[in-house]
């Protein structure tokens, strides 16, 4: 993008643009017209047949491998991010040859050499080799119009990546690529973008007064390879100041819907809808302030997680949360809003403790099994003195549990109030 200069601005007709890295400039703008595809991966057109497999010969591309000890139980090749598709569904590696199976590859890389599991005549195939579609230093860069697809991104890195300040990336679909669809810095916005099927991550961010709007995120963290409780799922952002996520609709991701994790301060969660994640709806871990609030949460962490894992709101290690006015459907499984210290030490802004955190005004529904309340299996004291309270929530179950409520101990509803002085103007409503 020199040739046109700071703040030039370019367009990009309609058509697929393979294995194109922009590195954009100062204030540079990008747009996209309907069908203009910046795609990371070559055509696999010519293919032989080598003992009843089919072999792409000449295959010299070898990305970066980040976190490959981060594995995904029972993932071969976690942080290679030399991905193939067929027919616009990523193929799961293998490590040697005699795994090879129907909707596998196995990449030789001593040979140069790609083996498919399937017959590929009549198929479209499609190997990832650009390690990423835009990313640059630059600051105030506009990035919006395009599908982005299929990038060879290492894990936690992503296909449109704005690492300088002020970038606004809007109305974008940005799917399949192996690592992180979109990544932001300070001062940066996501608006308005369709974020799915990316291998580890749907979002990144880092930095001050970042806004993420408007997007869906979908389907994101199955197939890297790479443990999405590690790093995975929707979204995650850490070190923020001034964080505002607003009205995205996350859902059915591997891992949790969204996420701020580490030293994330004044953060905003306010009127998003987080659907059938498979980790949990929003996890607030080792951070400082925030709001969630107005948020509906249905069918999230119901996966047999023990404990306060899986909660629809899940606070770790995190202070000075208010947590209101929010709509959590747990009636397929799953806890509803949890606050769990554990030994985690301390960060920027004083030590990582679960204390001064308010739960008022929202409606959970429940199974019997279903959770909600203050656990530790570290410094429980410190926790259960330090001002986190329960009140004016509503409680939906379908038949009276046993000890659903938790602070340290676990109580009935009844004894949760009685015992503990939590929730003593809520309600739970049986039937």
């Amino acid at each position: 993008m020199r040739a046109g200069g700071e703040g030039a601005v370019f367009w990009l007709e309609a058509g697929v643009y393979r294995m194109q890295q922009i590195e954009p400039l100062e204030g540079q703008t990008i747009l996209g017209a309907s069908g203009a595809v910046l795609n990371g991966s070559r055509l696999l057109t010519e293919f032989t047949e080598v003992d009843g497999h089919w072999v792409a010969e000449g295959q010299t591309q070898q990305g970066v491998r980040h976190e490959t000890d981060e594995s995904a139980e029972g993932a071969q090749r976690p942080g290679y991010p030399d991905a193939v598709y067929v027919n616009d569904q990523p193929l799961t590696p293998v490590d040697s040859l005699d795994q090879l199976r129907s909707g596998t590859y196995f990449f030789d890389y001593d040979a140069d050499r790609i083996f498919l599991g399937d017959d590929p005549h009549g198929q479209t195939v499609e190997a990832a080799v650009s390690p990423f579609a835009i990313a640059s230093g630059a600051n105030g860069v506009t990035v919006s119009g395009l599908t982005v697809e299929k990038y060879a991104t290492p894990t936690q890195e992503a296909a449109i990546s704005g690492n300088g300040e002020g970038w606004v990336i809007s109305n974008n679909e940005v799917r399949l690529n192996y690592g992180v669809g979109i990544n932001i810095g300070g001062n940066g916005q996501i608006l308005d973008n369709h974020v799915h099927d990316n291998g580890q991550m749907g979002l990144n961010a880092g930095g001050g007064g970042i806004l993420i709007e408007g997007n869906e995120i979908a389907s994101n963290g199955f197939w890297s390879g790479i443990d999405v409780l590690w790093e995975g799922g929707g979204g995650k952002f850490t070190e923020t100041d001034g964080l505002m996520v607003r009205n995205n609709y996350s859902h059915d991701n591997n891992g949790y819907g969204l996420w701020t994790d580490i030293d994330n301060v004044n953060t905003t969660y306010e009127g998003n809808r987080i659907e059938y994640n498979s980790a949990g709806g929003i996890n607030h871990e080792i951070s400082y302030s925030a709001s969630i609030h107005d948020n509906s949460f249905v069918g999230n962490g119901g996966n047999g997680l023990t404990w306060l894992w899986g909660s629809a709101i899940q606070v770790q290690n995190s202070q000075d949360v208010e947590i209101f006015n929010n709509f959590i459907d747990a009636s397929s499984g799953g806890n509803g809003i949890g606050l769990i210290q554990q030994d985690r030490g301390e960060g920027a802004f004083g030590d990582y403790v679960t204390v001064n955190n308010s739960v008022h005004d929202n409606t959970l529904i429940l199974t019997s099994e279903g959770g909600v309340g203050a656990v530790a299996d570290y410094d429980e004291e410190r926790m259960l003195a330090g001002g986190n309270s329960f009140d004016n929530n509503v409680y939906h179950v379908s038949e009276g549990g046993e000890d659903q409520f938790a602070f340290g101990d676990y109580y009935t509803f009844e004894n949760f109030g009685a015992v503990v002085g939590q929730d003593l103007g809520s309600s739970l409503l049986i039937g």
